[in-house]
């Protein structure tokens, strides 16, 4: 039994640096990804694209123009965004899951 939990424990333990230095990458590929929403403003029948997000508490619209292929480009930057938000939280819940595990362990 002593051994089964041995194996169980190195193995959740191993679980858990991979997942750390999952987590670490995706913080990594966060900090490269713009953050905001897109936001589109029509005046005069002009069409103009902002991307709006917080800065220091106060909300920023960056004005990023009306070339198609800038703007679809930041829209999969910011679906990206999206995704790797909801990874790194679901990682940090494994690891908090594991960390408990391995206390239990000892």
């Amino acid at each position: 039994m002593v051994m089964v939990m041995s194996l169980f424990a190195a193995t959740t333990l191993r679980e858990s640096k991979r997942m750390t230095a999952l987590l670490n990458i995706y913080e990594k590929q966060l900090e490269a990804l713009p953050k905001g929403s897109l936001r589109e403003k029509e005046r005069n029948g002009k069409t103009y694209y902002y991307l709006a997000y917080r800065n220091d508490g106060k909300i920023v619209s960056e004005y990023i123009g009306n070339d198609e292929s800038i703007i679809d480009s930041l829209r999969e930057q910011l679906k990206r965004r999206k995704g790797v938000e909801t990874l790194i939280k679901n990682i940090k819940k494994e690891i908090a899951l594991m960390n408990k595990v391995l206390e239990v362990a000892k």
